[in-house]
């Protein structure tokens, strides 16, 4: 079981628990055993999530995990593949296929909590997605 820190921009925690999600995000991200992609994103799957949703018909763009107009993605190795995502998420916002994004990384190795963090705030302007920010903890 991991220990995790959160933080919520823009409301996604409310939106969240107004579809009934919010605890069974956190329930999928504490019951991983350790820090790893496939383990989180078949807790998604078992839970009803649809896992590698296409995101652009064109190409082979996929959310790790999506249900009712939640988009969650696992990020454990780039800062600049979080920035793909939030561009990804600005594009369906604006299409209007989704309410919020669970974004899940650590707190201890690249692209680290306080880095996303940090990079939400530098794309306030832009960057009109509720996100619900969860950073893993090290064992």
């Amino acid at each position: 079981m991991v220990s995790i820190v959160t933080y919520d921009y823009r409301g996604a925690e409310q939106i969240l628990k107004l579809k009934g999600l919010f605890y069974e995000v956190i329930e999928i991200v504490r019951k991983a055993r350790s820090v790893d992609h496939r383990e989180i994103q078949e807790g998604f799957r078992q839970k009803g999530w649809e896992v590698e949703k296409q995101i652009v018909p064109e190409t082979t763009w996929a959310w790790d995990a999506y249900k009712d107009r939640i988009v969650a993605s696992i990020e454990f190795s780039l800062i600049d593949a979080v920035h793909r995502d939030f561009l990804r998420a600005v594009l369906w916002k604006h299409q209007g296929k989704i309410d919020a994004m669970v974004y899940i990384t650590t707190t201890f190795k690249d692209p680290k909590f306080d880095n996303v963090k940090r990079d939400i705030g530098i794309f306030e302007d832009i960057l009109k997605v509720p996100i619900f920010l969860i950073g893993l903890l090290p064992s």
